[in-house]
Parts: structure tokens; C-alpha cells; sequence
């Protein structure tokens, strides 16, 4: 038998971590295949290691195969593959978690399942959440089957209307807030599908947005919070984290993940890359958060060379990366000091929603706000006026100028 190079064994290597990680059949398949041109080529180039020469000369085969045009999806395929070459070479595991699976029917046409499966994929390779994927992957393979439905097997061949028709079809079922999220994850399928670009003018733009008065803590409430922290009956880190979430309004996601090393002490700053959005973020390091950090960094965080800030109390200790574990910390510490005993909404989205509209309520302009809570769009933010009641009064017209019988209004 003839013995395998060492690139044939980190591509096998590469694979059996796939499938240990759950990924599906058919995403590994279209991986294998990509593999067999990368073996393919190095045996061209009488190469049999892995080595830049033969990732740089991958990753630009780029040209469709039958019409020798660039390909984005295969130029994003040879990257991803490169890219978990050099995380197998030079950490020898890593665990590709896909995300989880949600029950959606999937488009029968080959070429469609090879585009979704790529453009899931994708959405992993840019760091996007599991809300996200998991909302794309709907809305996505909703498109391919309802084109597919209609006769269609190729993007290139579909008309402009049946956009229009595909979101008619969904106000059938969706709720109309919902359909906003539905047009960001088309978009952004067409975008990545070699052939969706022209059909993304048809996308709707202007769809309505839910609109609710959001919860925020009153001044008595918050004001209780404040003196449980000042006991001891609450962890020097649970207060660190409190403190956090009630000055900063940072995610959960972006607490539980803070590292040591995103905490500058001589600049007093705070810079993270957001989670969410994977854009970067830079925050002042106030006093209160300090030496919230620093009590417990100093004093109670166990001595491990892990890099996160937050750990379990209990041994062995790990990362708080669960979004129970922040919500856990917001409703003790309420639970403590007699607030929000109810059903009522609780956690460190409460608290984001709290310090927007005390920022809104200090004549903070809503850009600021927008830019301080690490918003991508610099809109998301008008949410928050639905908390300044005394300014919507003021803006509220009266009945004074419509004529009417007296006891009209009974």
C-alpha cells in the first residue's frame, strides 16, 4: 500500500474533526471535494506538506470550472478550507461547533443545497451568532423552495417579481415585524449566492418595525440595587458584574467573554470586539467599574492562566459563557433587594434598556447612545424614546381643535 503524505493525513485529519464536531454529510462532501483539488494541485506541484505556497495558490483558484469566470462561492469554499488546514497544523484540534440544526425543510435541487450549505458555512466562518445563522438558514431556505416550487433551479434565471410574490407569500404567515428580519437574512444570502446580486434591488427596504414601550428600572428600584451592592451579601464578582451591566449596558455575551487583557488600566479603557456584531468597541473604564474589577480580580478570581475575566466560583473552574449565568447573577442580586419579584423582564438586556434611557433622559443624543452601546446601525437605538413618556406627552397633539358633541367621547 502507498504511503500517504503528510498532506493527505492533515486532510484527512481535517475531516474526521468535521464530523466529530456534528457537522452534516453534505457539507463534508462538498468539503472532501474541494480537498481532492487541493491534493490534486499539490501533486502538480509536486508538493506533499502543507505550506503557503500551496494555500496562496488555492485559495486563488477562484474560476468556475465551465465558464472560467470568478466564482465567489468557490473562492469562499478554498478559504475556509486553508483556514481550517492552518488551525489543525498548528493546534493539532479544534472544535468546529456548527450550529444547531433547527427543523427547516430543505430545497431538493442539488445546486440549491450546495449554495445553502456554503452559505451556512460562511455564516459560521464570519463569526455570526446562532440566532443569526439559525434565522438566515430559515428565511434562505424558504427562498430556494419557494423559487424551486415555481420551476426555478438557478439563481441567474430568476426574475425580479418573484421577489416581490416570495414576500407576499410570507406576510401569509409572518407577523409584519418579523418581516424586517426576514429581508436582512435574504440580503445577505444574495449577496454571498454567485447570481443573487441583481435580484437584491427587489429586496423590500422600508418594512415596518415593532414598536414597543420597553421596560426599563425605576429610580426607587434602581436605587435598591445600588444598596444591595454595597453589602456583603453579594460576591465581589457578581457585583463586578452587575456593575458592568448597569454602567455600561454591555451584552451579556461581551461580559461573560471580557478578558484580562481587554482591560487597559493605564488608559482606563475598555476595548472588547463585540460578539454580536464583531465590530470593535472602546469604553471608558470608570472608577466604579475599576475597582469593582480590581476587588475582584485581585481578591476572589481563582489563580488559573485562563484569559476570561469571569470564572465559576466551584472547581475546576471555566469561563461564564452561558447567557444563564449573567441572568442568574441580575435576578439574585434583584431577588436581594426586593425588585422585579415577578414575571417581569430581568436580566442584562434590562439593564442595557436602563442605561440607554437614563442616557436619553440626561439629553444624550441618540447617536451617542447608539455609538456607546455598540450599535452597527446608529437607528437601532430610537427603540429608546418609547422610554422618555414626559417628552411623548409632549409631543402628543390634543382634542381641542376636532368639533364634537359634548359626551361624544363616552
Amino acid at each position: 500500500m502507498e504511503k500517504k503524505t503528510a498532506l493527505e493525513m492533515s486532510v484527512e485529519k481535517v475531516l474526521e474533526e468535521l464530523r466529530k464536531a456534528g457537522y452534516c454529510q453534505s457539507t463534508i462532501r462538498i468539503f472532501k471535494r474541494a480537498y481532492g483539488r487541493l491534493l490534486r494541485a499539490a501533486a502538480v506541484m509536486q508538493i506533499d506538506t502543507f505550506s503557503d505556497v500551496l494555500a496562496d495558490n488555492f485559495e486563488n483558484d477562484s474560476a468556475n470550472v465551465k465558464t472560467g469566470e470568478y466564482c465567489h462561492l468557490r473562492k469562499l469554499l478554498h478559504s475556509s478550507c486553508i483556514r481550517k488546514l492552518r488551525e489543525c497544523e498548528e493546534k493539532g484540534y479544534v472544535g468546529w461547533k456548527p450550529c444547531v440544526e433547527s427543523k427547516v425543510d430543505k430545497p431538493v435541487t442539488i445546486e440549491f443545497q450546495n449554495i445553502h450549505a456554503e452559505f451556512l458555512e460562511y455564516l459560521r466562518a464570519e463569526r455570526k451568532s446562532n440566532n443569526t445563522v439559525n434565522s438566515y438558514r430559515n428565511i434562505s431556505c424558504k427562498f430556494l423552495i419557494f423559487v424551486e416550487r415555481l420551476g426555478y433551479t438557478c439563481l441567474r434565471t430568476i426574475p425580479l417579481e418573484l421577489i416581490h410574490e416570495f414576500f407576499c407569500d410570507l406576510r401569509k404567515t409572518w407577523d409584519s415585524g418579523s418581516l424586517r428580519t426576514a429581508a436582512a437574512g435574504l440580503r445577505s444570502f444574495l449577496r454571498f449566492a454567485e447570481g443573487g446580486d441583481k435580484l437584491l434591488t427587489a429586496v423590500p427596504d422600508r418594512l415596518l418595525r415593532k414598536r414597543t414601550i420597553i421596560p426599563v428600572l425605576t429610580q426607587e428600584e434602581e436605587q435598591a440595587v445600588w444598596d444591595e451592592l454595597k453589602t456583603d451579601a453579594v460576591s465581589s464578582r457578581d457585583k463586578a458584574i452587575m456593575v458592568l451591566a448597569l454602567l455600561t449596558g454591555l451584552r451579556s455575551v461581551d461580559i461573560l467573554n471580557l478578558k484580562l487583557n481587554d482591560i487597559d488600566w493605564q488608559c482606563d479603557l475598555i476595548s472588547i470586539n463585540q460578539r454580536k456584531t464583531n465590530e470593535p468597541l472602546v469604553l471608558p473604564l470608570l472608577p466604579a467599574i475599576g475597582n469593582a474589577l480590581a476587588r475582584y480580580i485581585v481578591n476572589d478570581r481563582p489563580k488559573t492562566d485562563l484569559p476570561y475575566v469571569f470564572l465559576s466560583c466551584k472547581a475546576p473552574h471555566r469561563p461564564l459563557k452561558e447567557h444563564a449565568s449573567s441572568y442568574a447573577v441580575v435576578r439574585n442580586v434583584f431577588s436581594r433587594a426586593g425588585v422585579r419579584l415577578g414575571n417581569e423582564l430581568k436580566g442584562t438586556r434590562l439593564l442595557r434598556h436602563h442605561v440607554a434611557s437614563k442616557m436619553l433622559k440626561k439629553g444624550v443624543a441618540v447617536q451617542t447612545i447608539s455609538l456607546t452601546l455598540g450599535h452597527v446601525n446608529p437607528n437601532s437605538a430610537d427603540i429608546y424614546l418609547t422610554t422618555e413618556e414626559k417628552n411623548l406627552r409632549d409631543c402628543a397633539l390634543t382634542l381641542s381643535a376636532i368639533p364634537m358633541k359634548v359626551g361624544g367621547l363616552r
